[in-house]
């Protein structure tokens, strides 16, 4: 038996999430059942985060033990045969035995993607978040700055969160801005449910200037979900990278 390593790439449209739920469709569950045609067994799988219903991914990570002489370079290839379009397997890797997708993770890098213009788009619909109100950037980009660093973020986690507690690390905020398209990169340890999504839906009230740049450090204060900014959609949001 050797741990096998696999990254996913997915579109969560289609999808409940990704952890394996009672009755509804999900990532999981559609991975488990495509590993099993493939290897012939029952197989349960490690993954790096559980990402929500709607929100897409070009790097998963995965693991799980399993005894196979298929050639690591055609495992992909075989996996793939058995998923359907929207999920694919693009990478594999075997590795030691104490690895997991999930604890050996050191950090996260998620990408949050705007569609800044009036009117909508056929081609970025389900992949970014219709935004029709000009956002300044510039704005936004000074207000992710209280973000930086060690903070106890009760005010941006979903208000179903069950956690130890809030405290996360975010080493960066990215925002840039390539024609009708404003993309947020986040770097950090790792982050809260609906965490991103909450800090999107407050950096968009301060580019548009609905809320003072300050807004987001004076929520993060008060430790309280009702002071911060709404949920921004999850069909915007991609996991990107797993740091290990």
């Amino acid at each position: 038996m050797r741990n096998l390593s696999l990254i996913v790439e997915y579109v969560g449209k289609n999808y409940a999430g990704f952890q394996i739920q009672n009755d509804v469709l999900t990532i999981q569950e559609v991975l488990e059942k495509a590993l099993e045609k493939t290897f012939k067994k029952k197989i349960q799988i490690v993954a790096a985060g559980r990402t929500d219903a709607g929100v897409h991914a070009f790097g998963q990570v995965i693991n799980f033990f399993v005894d196979t002489t298929m050639d690591i370079g055609n495992i992909p290839k075989v996996i793939n045969m058995n998923l359907p379009d929207d999920i694919s397997i693009v990478g594999a890797r075997y590795v030691e035995d104490d690895f997991s997708a999930r604890f050996s993770a050191k950090s996260k890098v998620y990408k949050y993607v705007i569609y800044n213009n009036r009117y909508r788009s056929a081609v970025y619909g389900d992949f970014s978040y219709a935004y029709p109100h000009y956002l300044d950037i510039e704005k936004m980009k000074e207000a992710s700055k209280c973000l930086i660093g060690t903070h106890d973020f009760t005010s941006l986690m979903g208000r179903d969160s069950v956690v130890k507690d809030a405290i996360r690390t975010i080493y960066s905020v990215d925002i840039i801005r390539e024609g009708d398209l404003v993309e947020i990169t986040f770097h950090g340890k790792s982050f809260l449910r609906n965490m991103i999504r909450i800090i999107v839906g407050s950096l968009c009230d301060i580019g548009r200037g609905k809320k003072t740049v300050d807004f987001l450090e004076e929520s993060i204060k008060k430790k309280d979900r009702a002071q911060a900014g709404y949920t921004a959609p999850a069909q915007g949001l991609f996991l990107v990278e797993v740091r290990y």
